[in-house]
């Protein structure tokens, strides 16, 4: 027979095994949350990708070269063929879209004439403004130029000069340049007008 002692006993275990049941439960509950998200990846957050801006060709420094000329001669009269040859050098200067420079140069021309009037020294100087168009740069020239034969007695006849041409870089140190040239000296021969094709090669340093 079961008093009412017994029972209260049995009751009470009852309500003991009940609440390990529910806090059992509540303790794997959140260990599998917990276990749970531990399984997920953490986000790797790539670096930013640097951006490589080409600052394109920069036409600044020295240069020297050979160089030969065709052209003719002109007062009025018949054209005079002539060729020559010779050296330059000068400076560029990059300014971003433009090109400043400066360039000197000699030549020895042939003149289609009888000797001793068939050779002749001549000298120039130049202002350059050019376009920076990466590898080519399109160019106008403005200067002045010396004009003497080479027959003893010979003296320098001065003039003034104007062109266009352009440039390309061959590479980092070859530069090939074609350009027209006019020059004009009004005291030789009562007024000389000579128009020269001028093939340039420069080596930039």
């Amino acid at each position: 027979m079961i008093t009412n002692n017994g029972m209260q006993k049995t009751q009470r275990r009852f309500a003991m095994f009940k609440h390990l049941a529910t806090a059992s439960s509540l303790a794997l509950a959140t260990f599998g949350t917990a276990h749970a998200g531990s399984l997920v990846e953490p986000v790797v957050v790539s670096p930013p990708t640097a951006v490589y801006l080409d600052p394109g060709r920069d036409w600044s420094g020295f240069y020297a070269g050979v160089n030969g000329d065709l052209g003719s001669l002109n007062n009025g009269g018949p054209n005079i063929s002539y060729y020559g040859y010779g050296v330059h050098g000068g400076y560029l200067a990059d300014m971003g879209d433009f090109v400043v420079g400066g360039e000197v140069s000699y030549e020895y021309t042939t003149v289609d004439l009888a000797a001793p009037n068939d050779t002749w020294h001549r000298i120039g100087g130049d202002l350059i403004l050019g376009y920076d168009a990466g590898d080519f740069m399109p160019h106008v020239t403005a200067g002045v130029a010396g004009l003497r034969q080479t027959a003893a007695g010979g003296t320098w006849e001065m003039g003034w000069s104007a062109g266009a041409g352009a440039s390309v870089m061959m590479s980092d140190n070859i530069m090939l340049t074609g350009r027209y040239r006019y020059t004009r000296y009004d005291n030789l021969a009562g007024g000389v007008n000579a128009h020269a094709g001028k093939l340039m090669i420069s080596f930039r340093f």
